[in-house]
Order: C-alpha cells, then structure tokens, then sequence
C-alpha cells in the first residue's frame, strides 16, 4: 500500500473561507456586510512618480533656525576648542574665567535687583535709577548746545573778504556820493565850509574817545 499525503491548507485560503463564513452568517441576521479593500494611494497614478510632486513649499515659511553661536554661549563645550591648537592649561584657565564673569554677572544681576527693591520700598520717592540712566547727562547737555551754537553762529557770520564784490563796491560807491551830495547842499558848507569840517571832526573824536587837536591847528591856520 502506498504512502498517504496529507494536503496542506495555505494560509489565504483559510482566510477567504472565513471572510465567506462571516459574510454568510451576515447574510443569514440580514445585515448588509461590505467587504473592506485597502486603497493604494499611487494606483491612479504612473508608477515612478512622487507623492508631493504638486506640493510647493516656500522658503519663507520655513522657521529659519539659527546656529548657536558660541561666543555667546555661558558655557564652555569641547566643541569650541574644536580644530584649535591649544594646551590644557590654557583652555582650563580659558574655562576658569568663563565661569568667573558668570558668577560675576549673577551676582551683580542680584545685588541690582535687591538694590531696586530697596528703592521702591522708599516713600514717594521710588527707584529712579531707571529715569536717571534713560535722561542724558548735563554734561551732554552742555557740549550738545554748545555745539549747536557753534553751528549757527558758523552759518550766520560771513568771512570777511580782503577785496568786496563789485556789487557791494558799487553800493558802498553810491551811497558816499549821495552824503557827499547832501554835504555840498547844506547851507552850514556853503557858509564856511572849512568850519564845518572842522567842527564835524571835533564831535567825531569826542565820540570816539579820542582827544581832539582840532584847537591846535586852529591857531596855525
């Protein structure tokens, strides 16, 4: 007598006989059974391209993310001695005053704010360490003005020229005709004229403050 097989039972045929089972017994409570399909989201498309092929992204709306920087940094890493030449002293002494300026820092940031406080605690008065540092000084103040004279007085006064215009020349020239006009016409000239220049340079030295020979020479004429 021959060797008997036995027929294996593969995995999916096992499954479809229990997807038909349940789909009978649907049938027999009367309840509408659907069978449920995975969908392959590439299926309408040609094979090869790319799911965010219509998908645009500008660069603006990217958030820019900014290296550290490590000079800014409070503390010290390995990667800031990276592709440095420099001696264990040194960067342990670097390190050292590192952390010296941050205990410097804290500790001034505390006293500050304890010292505020102090200030507000007072009556009427207040913390006014933040308006005196905010208002400029009276020194500033001072150079500030003094400059902005300096600056208009620089804009007003005109350099004196060792040789006028012609036109201020001509101006100059115009009115000493008129006065020497005026002078020829006044009835004092006519009378005496060498009086008259006389008396007209005695009141000019009194105004001027200077003493007047005019006396003097009097005489000689």
């Amino acid at each position: 007598m021959g060797k008997m097989k036995r027929v294996k039972q593969k995995l999916h045929a096992a499954a479809v006989r229990s997807k038909i089972k349940n789909s009978n017994v649907g049938d027999e409570n009367g309840m509408d059974v659907t069978e449920v399909v995975a969908v392959d989201p590439t299926a309408g498309g040609k094979r090869g391209e790319s799911l965010f092929q219509n998908v645009r992204i500008s660069s603006a709306d990217l958030s820019k993310q900014k290296l550290p920087d490590f000079d800014a940094q409070s503390t010290i890493t390995s990667r800031m001695f990276k592709g440095q030449n420099m001696k264990k002293k040194d960067k342990l002494k670097i390190r050292q005053e590192m952390w010296t300026t941050k205990i410097d820092l804290i500790q001034s940031a505390k006293r500050k704010a304890k010292e505020s406080k102090r200030k507000q605690k007072t009556p009427i008065v207040g913390d006014l360490t933040p308006i005196e540092d905010a208002l400029p000084t009276l020194e500033l103040l001072m150079r500030e003005s003094s400059e902005d004279s300096a600056r208009r007085n620089r804009e007003t006064t005109e350099k004196p020229r060792s040789i006028p215009k012609e036109k201020k020349r001509k101006e100059q020239m115009m009115k000493d005709i008129s006065l020497f006009q005026q002078v020829l016409q006044h009835p004092v000239f006519q009378e005496n004229a060498s009086a008259a220049i006389k008396e007209h340079l005695k009141m000019k030295l009194q105004t001027e403050g200077k003493p007047s020979n005019v006396d003097k020479t009097k005489g000689k004429l």
